[in-house]
């Protein structure tokens, strides 16, 4: 049985190699893989430690006589480095128990292999993930996410893709039962799962991913306000009701039809500036950050009860805000109009400006390049450094 000293000069040595082109088979000269003692342990040229720097020459020795690694001692005895003996890697990875980098490397190209038949325009962010992780072996980079745990990380990918696929409202323990039987499961690797997608999908903000796919903590509610007419087994005339209210997931489903009359409507990203808002002759609805099925079928019945409704958006001026905008337009197909979303909303609220960071300046770019209609705004805010939070614009 291999000694904790043996265990890290050889993990050392195997580290070394497995980082190099000679692993990959790339490196056209011969390479070695070379440790000094002293760095491995600091205390080995200490003299009053004679007891560990006898145990380590004993240990080296021994891995010597196995043909493990190669050295030649000083005069006085002292070791000042250790080589790889390539011809013995096999026979090491043995030794302490190590699995070879080759065998990890096959068995998670095995694992994704079983993901390469799904549908491409519904796990596009799966897949995106997995043609990365590929790429990154092949250059002899870590795999994200994957911290050695094949189970941990085969419940991470089958956690995703069942994100993907949801269509209906579900609790995520609810999910976590289904997926794993067991209820907490999902949210010990919900960070994971979270940052796979927000990194290759295209989401707003990473702590509504789930959201966004229907999964929730708690219960959905479609806060409404203004004018309109709902008909769910009850009729609502929101005319009559002073300040707003909330329209459970039950409710929305029971809901058969909307009459505007005329009225058009305004979606609100954020509840300060719902509550603020004062509506006329519109319905108003405060989307909670982020749009999901619940609400955009909300929306769709609206359009189809109101043929000649406009609908607006109002939410911040800022890569979250302008994709929140997009997602609305292409999850409902509705062609909404943003307001005060604009650069003269920008230029009459200066003083409220935030700086923008690299991450809203990436964003932001990207978002230019899909919408051409945000071309303008985008190339203000990047040459001016501003973002304005919808809160801090005047609604008077």
């Amino acid at each position: 049985m291999a000694t904790k000293i043996e265990i890290k000069v050889l993990n050392e040595l195997l580290d070394a190699y497995e980082k190099s082109k000679t692993f990959l088979g790339e490196n056209k000269n011969h390479q070695t893989f070379r440790v000094a003692v002293s760095k491995l342990f600091p205390k080995y040229d200490d003299d009053s430690e004679f007891t560990l720097y006898k145990e380590i020459n004993q240990n080296l020795d021994s891995l010597k006589k196995r043909g493990f690694v190669a050295f030649k001692p000083e005069r006085s005895g002292k070791i000042c480095s250790v080589s790889l003996e390539e011809n013995a890697i096999e026979q090491i990875y043995k030794y302490i128990k190590r699995t070879s980098k080759a065998a990890v490397n096959n068995q998670l190209m095995d694992m994704w292999d079983n993901f390469k038949d799904l549908q491409e325009n519904l796990f596009t962010s799966l897949l995106a993930y997995i043609k990365e992780q590929q790429n990154r072996i092949s250059l002899n980079k870590p795999v994200q996410f994957f911290d050695g745990n094949f189970s941990d990380y085969e419940d991470i990918l089958n956690a995703v893709k069942a994100v993907l696929a949801n269509q209906d409202e579900i609790f995520i323990r609810e999910l976590s039962v289904k997926l794993f039987n067991n209820s907490k499961r999902l949210e010990v690797i919900e960070n994971s799962v979270r940052s796979i997608l927000f990194k290759y999908g295209e989401y707003d903000d990473k702590e509504t991913v789930l959201e966004e796919h229907n999964i929730l903590k708690t219960p959905t509610y479609v806060m409404v306000k203004g004018k309109g007419i709902l008909y769910c087994g009850e009729r609502i005339d929101l005319s009559k009701i002073k300040g707003d209210i909330g329209l459970s997931t039950r409710t929305l489903k029971d809901l058969s039809s909307v009459e505007l009359n005329g009225a058009n409507v305004m979606t609100i990203e954020n509840l300060t500036s719902f509550h603020k808002y004062q509506s006329d002759n519109e319905l108003v609805i405060y989307l909670g950050g982020f749009h999901n099925s619940i609400k955009g079928n909300f929306i769709k019945l609206i359009s189809k009860c109101n043929s000649k409704v406009i609908f607006k958006h109002f939410g911040d001026i800022d890569a979250g805000g302008f994709y929140i905008l997009e997602n609305l337009k292409r999850k409902t197909g509705m062609s909404f109009i943003p307001y005060k979303m604009d650069i003269k909303t920008l230029e009459e609220n200066k003083t409220n400006w935030i700086s923008l960071s690299e991450n809203d300046k990436a964003r932001l770019k990207l978002l230019a390049e899909k919408s051409n209609d945000l071309k303008s705004i985008i190339d203000f805010m990047i040459e001016n450094n501003c973002k304005l939070e919808q809160e801090s614009i005047s609604l008077s």
